[in-house]
């Protein structure tokens, strides 16, 4: 624990807070009344959106009174600047949102009270965008990061709203995995990366969903959220929109499948695609190493080389909840080798042994639920019956996609509970959700709800931009 060097909490932040609570509540309330009056869904709505806020507001209290510092510190520190430049000199606000911080001018560099976070592209991304919204929050900190949970919160809820449309029958786990869950309530808000980054996650998958599979009229809405969702992913945390790319195009691919009537042309379909997809995959890593050389495979395992001698220095010196996963070579057989240990750490660990701290305690009984709901899913299907629904379920083959590959990213480059458990929570949502659909394999048969093409379509408008 740290003594409080820096402070984002004042005196106006308390005062306000009251104040930002009735408005955001207010408003949605009229806008869910307006929207999902006399749907399922609707008595989901404020209750997730209030456990956002109460998530912001503990985040707030445990990195200013508990840790003392963090990048939110810096984020927020950026964004005050910003907001005093749009309140008095517009010119410098200008600068400092849509410039470049080699290119501003004197007076925009003096009026910054920190630059090392303005020079780094993403940690800028971050700072712009919390300065953007600021002035909803009144330039406080605490108002700033109900402007950011918003974001975060309605991306959620576009993903929410894609599942449910898919199976409508289960939309009580499905609220419990996506907009209930712990980590991510609690995790994804605040003036993060992550609050933007699961927001936009949400809305990138929302878009390619309503456009490509469902087919809705609002082609312009989905294609707006899919530019949205992976410029942010792309500007910000580049690995995620890489996850989730072979994903989508999976899930993409099979989902349109399944709708070729001809059984010639539906067997030639798949060698097709993967032909095609393997060469356009190449043309694109090739592509991609020569404009992002660090995300070249080499450059890939140097950068997670580093990320893991100074993690593991770090927790060393400040006696922080480090792990190991043995000695790793940089190479592609190290990388093979590190995958299941990585994967295995990010979903199933903390054990509860291992969480030495109590600020690591929830983390540990969440993944220890996840174990055991692992197991559960695979005694109760079966293990061959689960592996022949994974791959005959286009749903449960991209929520196991995206989930595994991200769970071995962020596994193999974090070796500290403490950062995994904020790094990993993009994976929990659709790992949950492919364990909900894998047990909803073997339920005994029971009337459904009508499909989402009949009465639903009427009853569960699409989010507006």
């Amino acid at each position: 624990m740290f003594l409080l060097a820096w402070q984002i909490l004042y005196t106006k932040d308390f005062i306000l807070l009251p104040f930002f609570l009735v408005i955001w509540m207010s408003m949605f309330y009229y806008y869910r009344n307006r929207k999902y009056s006399n749907t399922l869904i609707k008595k989901y709505f404020l209750p997730a959106l209030g456990l956002r806020f109460l998530g912001a507001l503990l985040t707030a209290f445990m990195y200013q009174y508990y840790y003392g510092y963090g990048d939110t510190f810096f984020y927020f520190f950026g964004s005050r600047d910003i907001y005093n430049a749009l309140l008095n000199n517009p010119e410098t606000a200008f600068e400092l949102i849509f410039l470049e911080h080699r290119d501003w001018s004197v007076n925009s560099y003096n009026s910054v009270t920190l630059h090392g976070f303005f020079a780094n592209s993403k940690e800028a991304m971050v700072i712009r965008l919390a300065g953007i919204v600021s002035p909803l929050g009144l330039g406080t900190y605490i108002g700033t990061s109900f402007a950011l949970t918003v974001f975060s919160f309605l991306g959620c809820w576009a993903l929410y709203r894609v599942f449910y449309d898919l199976k409508p029958d289960l939309h009580w786990p499905l609220a419990l995995a996506i907009l209930f869950l712990p980590s991510m309530w609690f995790w994804s808000t605040g003036i993060m990366k992550d609050s933007i980054v699961i927001g936009a996650l949400g809305f990138f998958v929302n878009g390619i969903y309503y456009s490509l599979i469902r087919k809705e009229k609002k082609i312009l809405r989905s294609i707006v959220f899919i530019l949205l969702g992976a410029y942010l992913m792309k500007n910000i945390k580049i690995y995620v929109l890489v996850a989730i790319f072979p994903a989508t195009v999976v899930w993409v691919f099979f989902m349109i499948k399944e709708r070729i009537k001809n059984d010639t042309l539906r067997k030639l379909a798949t060698p097709i695609f993967f032909g095609i997809g393997a060469l356009g995959g190449v043309v694109v890593i090739q592509q991609l190493g020569s404009v992002f050389s660090e995300y070249t495979l080499e450059g890939f395992l140097e950068e997670a080389a580093k990320v893991q001698w100074w993690l593991k220095l770090s927790t060393e010196r400040d006696n922080g909840t480090g792990y190991d996963l043995g000695v790793l070579e940089p190479s592609l057989g190290g990388l093979i080798a590190a995958f299941p240990k990585a994967v295995n750490v990010a979903l199933f660990r903390p054990y509860p042994w291992e969480a030495t701290k109590i600020i690591v305690l929830p983390s540990a009984a969440e993944a220890l639920f996840t174990l055991g709901l692992t197991i559960y899913v695979f005694f109760k299907v079966g293990l061959l019956r689960t592996l022949k629904a994974i791959f005959n379920d286009p749903v449960v083959l991209f929520c196991l996609i995206f989930a595994i590959i991200f769970a071995f990213a962020v596994g193999f480059t974090s070796f500290n509970f403490g950062a995994l458990a904020r790094y990993k929570i993009p994976c929990l949502p659709f790992y949950y959700v492919a364990m909900i659909l894998l047990l909803d394999k073997v339920r005994k048969p029971q009337k459904s709800l009508p499909p989402a093409s009949t009465t639903r379509t009427k009853q569960v408008p699409p989010i507006p931009i």
